[in-house]
């Protein structure tokens, strides 16, 4: 469904936040192409005396596809105090799908989110897992977030400094598989974030590689905003910026991006039929491969 809300959160809410989710900001007026075709069915019900919100989807993945795509989203709002979602995807005929379930309880006037998401190939072979657990104070979050498949785990903190500025860490444990334990390594990054009244700096730096990640949100107008994003690699000496934007209107959002190696996307969405019926145009040119796709999608609701 098409969302035409301002998603730098942090500027308008309390400083804390989680910091996977400080370049959510930029990463929003990325559009996301597809190609093919896309439905998308929205409904509201009662089940079980809970308000339960369903999305089935289904994407054909390309033109010519191979399989088809089917996704289902069901949300509890506000019961009992607890808000919970479930999201699934998955191919019927490879047998490939991913799953993310997300809620969240108010303990002691703070918060505390559980979510569990992974990917399983062949129906019943997991790739990947992934359990986090975020507990927000009002200064400060802290995260640790756990993959049972891959052996990795890693522990975050997000600290309000001043109202606009936060700093945090990030010590990430990851294992190879064939490798032994003691050959493991600890992976620590350092995080921060500033808020300024119409913009959002974030960055991150890997202290053992020094790769660097470095984001600028600006909330220009109420119909335009505008992002750009940095990544550094000195490992392969490579330097990749991207430039977003969008703008929004009453009914329909409008997304594109460019990137230095010289993918250029976009996606449209239009609300028609009083807000109850979504058309999206989406397109992609890649002018390194020479490569191209549009898709059309559908939203009902």
């Amino acid at each position: 469904m098409m969302d035409n809300n301002d998603d730098c959160q942090s500027i308008f809410s309390p400083p804390t936040g989680l910091i996977r989710d400080i370049f959510r900001s930029v990463n929003c007026l990325m559009p996301t192409p597809f190609i093919g075709c896309r439905i998308h069915l929205l409904a509201k019900t009662i089940g079980l005396g809970l308000p339960i919100t369903s999305m089935f989807k289904v994407n054909t993945g390309g033109p010519k596809p191979s399989g088809m795509w089917i996704s289902s989203f069901y949300k509890v709002t506000e019961w009992q105090g607890l808000d919970a979602s479930v999201m699934t995807d998955f191919n019927p005929k490879s047998g490939k799908w991913s799953f993310e379930a997300i809620s969240r309880m108010e303990i002691y006037k703070n918060w505390l989110d559980v979510s569990l998401a992974g990917q399983v190939c062949r129906w019943c072979s997991p790739i990947k897992c992934a359990i986090n657990l975020d507990y927000w104070f009002p200064d400060r979050t802290l995260s640790l977030s756990i993959d049972p498949v891959l052996k990795d785990c890693s522990f975050q903190i997000l600290q309000s400094v001043t109202n606009e500025l936060s700093l945090g860490l990030i010590l990430a444990f990851k294992r190879n598989t064939p490798c032994d334990l003691d050959k493991s390594h600890l992976q620590p990054k350092l995080v921060a974030k500033y808020a300024g009244p119409s913009y959002l700096v974030s960055g991150r730096l890997n202290m053992a590689s020094g790769a660097t990640k470095l984001a600028y949100y600006r909330h220009c107008t109420d119909w335009l905003q505008t992002g750009t994003t940095i990544n550094l690699d000195p490992a392969c000496s490579e330097v990749i910026s991207r430039l977003a934007f969008r703008i929004i209107s009453d009914t329909s959002v409008f997304r594109a991006a460019i990137d230095t190696k010289g993918i250029v996307s976009s996606l449209w969405e239009k609300r028609l039929r009083e807000d109850r019926l979504t058309v999206s145009l989406s397109s992609f040119l890649n002018h390194s491969v020479d490569n191209y796709g549009v898709g059309i999608g559908l939203s009902f609701e």
